[in-house]
């Protein structure tokens, strides 16, 4: 790609963010809302089942691991072992990831994080990019694409998902039948192994998660544009991923490089953003002291470009605490949503040939 061109795909992201942002969290914040409260009932539901199998088979005592990634997720004593370890693996595209483990069980982690789907809670976002695909070509100029009647008006939040409520169940079905795409690979790989145990070996294991992942990182690419084609145009629930397929056909790896990189950029924002969380936190928080000790200006300067850092805590965290970690991880989730909206949103519009008009200033 050209570099005016990707200067002017990064530009245009960048000036819509921040000229409607309000916009944008407006859209977002009904769904993170309940994302949110869903990503904390499971948190506790995942505690009190790891606390009845300590009951029944002594699994060890269930604690919590903190890390610059996913924030806070239920684990028990004995995940990480404590003794020093450090190496280098090879993952996808030959991509090196770097491990380094203290004898405190800290864990220093780097690797090349796409941070493509969250199979937490929070993948309820999804069921926002459609509103977010709408605000944006509606701010962009170029509402001959939609149905929606152009007016001197902005766009506000509830017209976006009031539109977006019509189609409401090809909304929900498209997110579902992504997902399953995405995954059927996975889910024969666990049939196989479970109709043939013999095959249970380290090369078939890795050879078959390699193209697993290579499957994953076609089908996310190439089914991209899904949401902007289901909102922006009248299709069927089948002909969105056909119409996304067939609009990237021939832009893939520059499709790809764009992805990765907005991934890559997502993923440092997370570390550091929840790195600087669970720092603040820990001056207040006796119990999160080892955060302090575990990232050194070092290792939080490591978080800039990618690192990520993982701590199994003696002991769970109190509820606030851990409700409060939860919360700014949902919260860091709510913020980035809204770019691989606009994004992919901008490239669809590229790809159809429509030249957005000059981006409006907010209201």
């Amino acid at each position: 790609m050209p570099d005016n061109q990707r200067n002017t795909l990064a530009g245009t992201t960048v000036t819509l963010y921040r000229n409607h942002c309000g916009l944008f969290w407006r859209i977002v914040i009904p769904v993170a809302v309940i994302a949110i409260i869903l990503e904390i009932s499971m948190f506790y539901q995942v505690v009190t089942q790891l606390e009845n199998d300590k009951a029944n088979i002594d699994i060890g005592v269930p604690t919590a691991n903190v890390n610059t990634i996913s924030g806070i997720h239920p684990t028990v004593t004995g995940v990480i072992a404590n003794k020093k370890s450090s190496g280098v693996s090879w993952q996808f595209f030959l991509i090196p990831s770097f491990h380094s483990t203290d004898d405190k069980g800290v864990t220093w982690k780097w690797d090349l994080n796409f941070r493509s789907i969250d199979y937490s809670a929070l993948i309820l976002l999804l069921l926002t990019l459609c509103p977010l695909s709408l605000a944006v070509e509606r701010l962009s100029g170029s509402s001959q694409i939609s149905e929606v009647v152009e007016t001197s008006t902005p766009p506000t939040a509830r017209e976006m998902w009031r539109y977006t409520g019509r189609k409401a169940l090809m909304v929900l079905g498209a997110a579902l039948l992504f997902l399953l795409i995405k995954d059927v690979p996975g889910y024969l790989y666990v049939l196989v192994l479970w109709l043939i145990p013999s095959l249970t070996n380290m090369l078939f294991m890795g050879l078959t998660i390699t193209l697993i992942i290579a499957f994953q990182t076609y089908c996310l690419v190439t089914l991209s544009l899904y949401n902007p084609c289901l909102i922006l145009e009248s299709n069927s629930i089948i002909g969105i991923f056909r119409r996304s397929h067939a609009l990237i056909r021939g832009a893939r790896l520059r499709f790809f490089g764009i992805y990765l990189l907005t991934g890559w950029i997502a993923s440092v924002i997370t570390s550091v953003l929840l790195g600087v969380t669970l720092l603040v936190f820990s001056v207040f928080i006796p119990d999160l002291a080892q955060v302090r000790e575990a990232l050194p200006p070092l290792k939080f300067l490591s978080l800039f470009i990618g690192g990520d850092i993982e701590i199994v805590l003696p002991q769970l965290l109190s509820v606030p605490a851990t409700v409060a970690i939860l919360i700014v991880k949902g919260l860091i989730a709510t913020l980035l949503v809204p770019i691989w909206a606009i994004l992919t949103t901008l490239l669809y519009l590229e790809r159809v040939r429509v030249k957005p008009d000059p981006i409006k200033e907010a209201v």
